[in-house]
């Protein structure tokens, strides 16, 4: 079978989807992997067949656009935010930019199934172009039907200008969903109501070294700081954080990306490891807490772990992570100030129940289908389809 598994550029999009495009390729599947131009490494590392496509990014007009629609965002609410966003910017810009070269790549490759990212939204309008069967692959928690309508209205217009009169109903279609249900609140009508649960393969634990940073520390609790792998370089965020923690008496372990600078951060004391890059799957089994962003990768790794965190939302949909974090009880909701981020550290160490439900979450998260056991349904789907 011919399967297209297509993303956007961001290595946080990509990242979830390579262990199913993996088990697709190993299982003797044709598998495809479309992406943005400026990532094709991500999956070609993982030994998948890659082509790019769209522009490659386009300096200071990318930094104009998103400084545009953060101009334009200032003034909605929460759930308006992340409506507009995805709707005129995911898809009236970034979508609506890619539709023409991933419909003719469809029509050339002729996939049987077309797997889209959750975030890239011309290969689901190609394939209902086409008339292919596709899944939609979560990067995160799923969205309410309400927040994506805006962004379905957008989508409906641009197929209309491909002969598509409407765009095809969404009921039936498989959601490999990476989010534990013990997440999720209740009472939503999901965008994508059927749910195949899909296991986040990078959030399990793994057999690892522990890492070298870890050596010689003095305190008998140890933090991990991490803005993941997007707003890691926003001015004075990470400074803050690591302001508010560095006087407390935790071992505080701080990855500031690949290209990050240290120096940023002034002299620091023995117990504040400042790293560019450490492997998370080396680290979370060795740390007490994880301070985050509620980045999706970092919150699912964490509980994959059984890891209580402290989080400090910033964009798009951690806060929404933020709350169901908060109200699962595996963590703590903190502001982006130093007292507040101090004072949920402290409230984090004196309440063991918060661990007891991570490695709860932890179970659950295991417990969750494997890519093989989905890509087989999957399969199954395409072909009564």
């Amino acid at each position: 079978m011919r399967l297209m598994f297509s993303s956007g550029a961001g290595y946080s999009h990509i990242k979830p989807m390579l262990p199913l495009a993996v088990a697709a390729r190993d299982a003797g599947h044709d598998v495809v992997f479309v992406t943005g131009p400026e990532a094709v490494r991500y999956p070609e590392e993982a030994g998948l067949y890659t082509v790019a496509i769209g522009a490659p990014p386009g300096g200071s007009g990318d930094n104009g656009m998103w400084q545009r629609a953060r101009a334009e965002m200032e003034t909605l609410s929460r759930d308006e935010r992340m409506s507009h966003l995805m709707a005129h910017y995911m898809v009236g810009m970034g979508a609506a930019a890619r539709l023409d070269d991933v419909l003719a790549f469809v029509r050339g490759w002729k996939p049987d199934l077309v797997v889209s990212s959750l975030a890239e939204r011309a290969a689901v309008m190609a394939a209902a172009i086409v008339d292919v069967p596709y899944a939609m692959h979560a990067i995160g928690p799923p969205k309410a039907a309400t927040t994506m309508a805006e962004a379905w209205r957008v989508a409906g217009e641009l197929v209309r200008r491909h002969g598509l009169d409407r765009l095809p109903p969404r009921d039936d279609v498989p959601y490999l969903d990476i989010w534990p249900a013990g997440l999720r609140p209740d009472g939503v009508a999901w965008e994508y109501p059927t749910r195949w649960a899909l296991r986040p393969e990078d959030a399990l634990p793994v057999t690892a070294e522990r890492p070298a940073v870890l050596d010689g520390l003095p305190f008998a609790r140890t933090v991990y700081l991490t803005l993941g792998t997007t707003h890691n370089t926003r001015p004075g965020v990470l400074e803050t954080m690591v302001s508010a923690l560095r006087d407390e008496e935790v071992n505080l372990v701080v990855t500031i990306g690949r290209d990050g600078d240290r120096e940023r951060f002034g002299s620091r004391p023995e117990h504040v490891r400042i790293e560019h890059f450490v492997p998370q799957q080396q680290l979370l089994p060795q740390v007490d807490a994880v301070v985050c962003h509620a980045g999706a990768a970092t919150v699912l790794g964490a509980l994959g772990h059984g890891v209580p965190l402290v989080v400090s939302p910033l964009a798009t949909d951690q806060f929404d992570i933020a709350d169901q974090v908060a109200d699962a009880h595996v963590g703590v909701l903190a502001e982006p100030t130093e007292d507040d981020l101090r004072l949920a550290v402290r409230a984090l160490g004196a309440d063991p129940s918060l661990r007891e439900s991570a490695a709860t979450m932890a179970g659950e998260i295991a417990a969750m289908a494997p890519p093989a056991t989905v890509l087989d349904r999957l399969v199954a789907y395409a072909r009564e389809s």
